[in-house]
């Protein structure tokens, strides 16, 4: 949304919401500007306009995204029989083909199904009384859910801040691992330090024997 359109919304929303104190200012409009800049123009205009027919009070910015987030999600989201569906399809194929079948997937149901291996494991079990298979639905359909209400609060962020987010994931894996190689060195130095002190040991048990002998 470019900041020509953004200034429509917000001309729109000042009419409706008169109070002094809401965007007052240029930099009151270079704030909201920069949390909702993302969106796109009519998904956020359709979004104010539901906020403006059925909350009394005035919008959050908080509250346009998540009617934002909604929007997008009514527009497109498959339904978890839909997507349940679309793995069955998927799994025909897939003893030979999961890599192939499961790129085909929408990115949602990919997370849902977890990889190619779990495609082509499901492809090759025998169900004799069907048992197996509604197990493996309910269990796929829970997941499913699970990462739809993950994906939609995901989308309620702007792009920078899942970016920061995604290089804090990062940092935190690399701290772990720097955490981790320590742990290794320390633990190295510990067996050679006794490894050292057995050295020692054995050399002293050996000159006492040929003391004895000798």
């Amino acid at each position: 949304m470019t900041r020509d359109e953004f200034k429509i919304l917000v001309k729109g929303l000042k009419a409706v919401y008169t109070q002094p104190s809401f965007i007052p200012d240029r930099d009151a409009f270079e704030v909201w500007y920069g949390l909702l800049g993302d969106l796109d123009y009519r998904v956020c205009s359709n979004a104010i306009k539901i906020h403006m027919q059925t909350v009394e009070k005035e919008p959050t910015v908080a509250s346009i995204r998540r009617q934002a987030t909604r929007l997008q999600a009514d527009s497109g989201e498959l339904n978890e029989m839909e997507a349940w569906q679309l793995v069955l399809k998927a799994m025909r194929n897939s003893i030979y083909h999961a890599d192939e079948e499961f790129a085909k997937l929408p990115p949602i149901v990919q997370k849902a199904v977890a990889s190619p291996g779990q495609l082509r494991e499901w492809a090759m079990a025998e169900d004799v009384d069907g048992t197996w298979m509604n197990v493996t639905q309910s269990n796929f359909m829970r997941t499913y859910r699970a990462e739809t209400v993950k994906d939609r609060e995901m989308q309620k962020l702007s792009p920078d801040i899942l970016k920061l987010m995604g290089n804090e994931k990062k940092l935190e894996k690399i701290c772990q691992y720097e955490s981790k190689t320590v742990s290794i060195a320390e633990e190295r130095k510990s067996v050679e330090k006794k490894a050292v002190q057995l050295t020692g040991k054995l050399r002293v048990a050996y000159d006492n024997m040929m003391k004895a002998l000798g």
